[in-house]
Formats: structure tokens, sequence, C-alpha cells
């Protein structure tokens, strides 16, 4: 086989795996989203809220939260549902983004900051009152994250 043979024969197939990676990856992709929605489970909750009654202390859950999202000014609203806390007593919402922006606040969190990458990485923390009660719902309590880009 001579050198015009094989050059042609890598380039017949090259085109080959490019044609058929292009027809077969493009569903497989998607376009980054520009607003995302959850509804995070507080397993346990009512439990945890009478044993904390029992010992005087309020009960902490922790997670994360990372997304595919659109790049730019993120608008961001956090709040817990299914949960009663009377008015001097409410849960407190501490965010920490993964750039190190810390956002705190007691009752539902809003609040709007600017990102650069194309992913929305948060770190959550729910502390919620041992006199704050569970709401009777299918679901239980559970922490809604909305975030907008």
């Amino acid at each position: 086989m001579n050198w015009s043979k094989t050059l042609t024969a890598v380039v017949v197939l090259s085109l080959l795996l490019s044609a058929s990676v292009a027809v077969l990856g493009i569903p497989y992709w998607s376009p980054l989203k520009s607003s995302m929605h959850a509804e995070i489970r507080l397993d346990q909750a009512d439990q945890l809220l009478k044993f904390g009654r029992a010992v005087d202390k309020n009960v902490t859950y922790s997670f994360d939260v990372f997304w595919p999202l659109k790049a730019g000014k993120t608008e961001l609203n956090v709040n817990l549902a299914n949960l009663a806390c009377p008015e001097n007593a409410n849960y407190t919402i501490k965010i920490v983004t993964m750039n190190g922006r810390v956002f705190q606040g007691s009752g539902p969190v809003s609040f709007e900051f600017n990102r650069r990458d194309p992913f929305l990485y948060l770190h959550v923390t729910v502390e919620i009152p041992n006199s704050c009660g569970v709401l009777p719902s299918r679901n239980g309590p559970e922490v809604v994250v909305d975030a907008r880009s």
C-alpha cells in the first residue's frame, strides 16, 4: 500500500468516525437551563424535632446542591415547606456559594449574585428550632430551592 492510499484511508476513517460521533452524540447533549427547581425532603424531621425538644437542642440539616445552570446573574430563593414555627422562633437558612460568599436569613431567603461558571454549587444548612412542628402533608417537610439565571 502506498502513501496516497494510506492517507486516503485515514481521511475516510476520520470522517466516518467524526460523522458517527456527531450523529450519536447530539441527542445526549442539551443546552444549559436557565432555571432549576428542587424539593429536598427532610427525612425524620418529626422525630428529630421531638427529640430536640426533649434535650433542648435545635435540629440542623445540611446538604449540597450542584446544578448545570447558565452563567450570569442568578436569583436564588430557598424556603421550608410543610413546617410550622411560632412567630418568635423561625428557622435559619445559611447558604455558602462556590466562591465562598455566605448568605443567611431567618425564614425564606432570597438573594442575587453573579456567576461565571456554567454550573451552580451551593452548600445549604437549615437550622430548625425545636419549637417548630411538622404540618400534615404527603411529602413531609422539605427545603424548596429555586434558581433562575
